[in-house]
């Protein structure tokens, strides 16, 4: 009667070691430290970096006047819908009062 007892004993504390090896290796395979993820950070946005490079084709031939305007005015564009820095000087609030 006894051996039975021990050996449940036995596989139950090697089945708890188990997953206590297990939940250990786990926490520190999704944990991450600042450091890791701020290298995270700087490869996201290098990748993004990368992503709105020109090609090297593009670059090598030359562009006509007609596209370079297009290509001027778009930028243009884009940097008229960007976020504006507000003045916070005194005559410039007291210009948008009186406006």
């Amino acid at each position: 009667m006894e051996a039975p007892i021990s050996l449940f004993v036995i596989v139950a504390v090697i089945f708890m070691l188990v997953i206590a090896l297990l939940w250990r290796y786990w926490r520190s395979m999704v944990e991450s430290s600042a450091s890791d993820e701020a290298f995270i950070k700087r490869v996201a946005r290098l990748n993004e970096r990368q992503a709105n490079r020109f090609d090297d084709d593009v670059l090598r031939t030359p562009t006509d006047t007609e596209t370079a305007w297009r290509i001027m005015v778009e930028r243009g564009n884009q940097l008229d819908r960007g976020p504006r820095t507000r003045t916070t000087t005194r005559r410039a609030r007291q210009r948008r009062e009186e406006e």
